[in-house]
């Protein structure tokens, strides 16, 4: 892949793989993301990934993944992107789930909270830059545990504001547990579907699990667009009267099914995490 020798898989999704790779001029490891051609269709296209890995590759942020380059071939295009030694969130999780000391799977909240800062401090980042990423979720983060820094990752696949597609506000990127309501609905979006997002993570996080009914997909995207709010079996002091106040006021409405009910931007949800503190 260009100036990028494949050495071994580390990830494999629905549209391609992730490989860990050498660059050789500059002598470094790097994550490489091949992307099928034939996973496309007329809506998600080689064509629009690779502008918005372009503008990605702009973002220049200490917790979002850098993009070093991007190409394509005949039957794929791929982007190179910085190699982060450590597992997604989601891995670090259920690792942290089966510690054998019971008093280690607890995760404090003082974790959680700095887990938030950071994270929120990238999404403020790329929504200035007109980037949203649609689809946060522990997956695309991820913990370089020996720096203690999040990284979010996959900001190459987001939505760029300015891009224009007709079909566009009826696709629907992201998963269902984590998807906001008007994401689910097929809206135009601005940053705070991401932040709905996020705030569904750092639910998950402070009770250990996501308090969603298991249903098909589709039911839980039909739920999220009708702003039921049943979408959650309960917010956090409802389920677990040990939570401050403060911090389950803080996520109710970075929960809010309406957005307009939510925090304006990523720097007013900055604000109101201090107050938590």
């Amino acid at each position: 892949m260009g100036p990028f020798t494949l050495l071994r898989l580390i990830g494999k999704g629905s549209m391609g793989a992730v490989y860990l790779a050498w660059q050789e001029g500059l002598s470094r490891q790097v994550a490489v993301k091949v992307l099928m051609k034939d996973r496309f269709d007329q809506l998600i296209t080689p064509e629009r990934f690779l502008q918005e890995a372009e503008t990605a590759a702009n973002l220049s942020h200490p917790n979002i993944v850098t993009v070093y380059g991007q190409g394509e071939r005949e039957d794929c295009i791929w982007f190179a992107m910085q190699f982060i030694e450590g597992p997604s969130l989601s891995e670090w999780l259920k690792r942290r789930a089966k510690h054998p000391i019971p008093s280690k799977r607890t995760i404090l909240l003082s974790e959680v909270r700095d887990l938030a800062r950071q994270i929120l401090d990238a999404l403020a980042h790329g929504h200035h830059n007109g980037v949203i990423h649609r689809d946060i979720k522990p997956e695309n983060i991820l913990w370089a545990g020996s720096t203690g820094r999040a990284i979010i990752t996959d900001f190459g696949l987001a939505s760029v504001n300015y891009f224009s597609h007709e079909a566009e506000k009826h696709f629907i990127l992201g998963s269902p547990l984590y998807v906001s309501p008007e994401q689910a609905r097929g809206d135009t979006l601005d940053g705070r579907a991401d932040l709905f997002s996020l705030g569904c993570v750092l639910l998950e996080l402070t009770l250990g699990y996501l308090p969603v009914r298991v249903e098909r997909p589709e039911k839980i995207f039909r739920t999220r667009a009708a702003e039921d709010p049943r979408m959650f079996t309960g917010m956090p002091r409802e389920l677990n009267p040990n939570v401050p106040e403060s911090w389950d006021a803080f996520l109710r409405k970075a929960l809010a099914p309406a957005r307009d009910k939510r925090y304006r931007d990523a720097h007013e949800m900055l604000d109101a995490l201090a107050r938590t503190l």
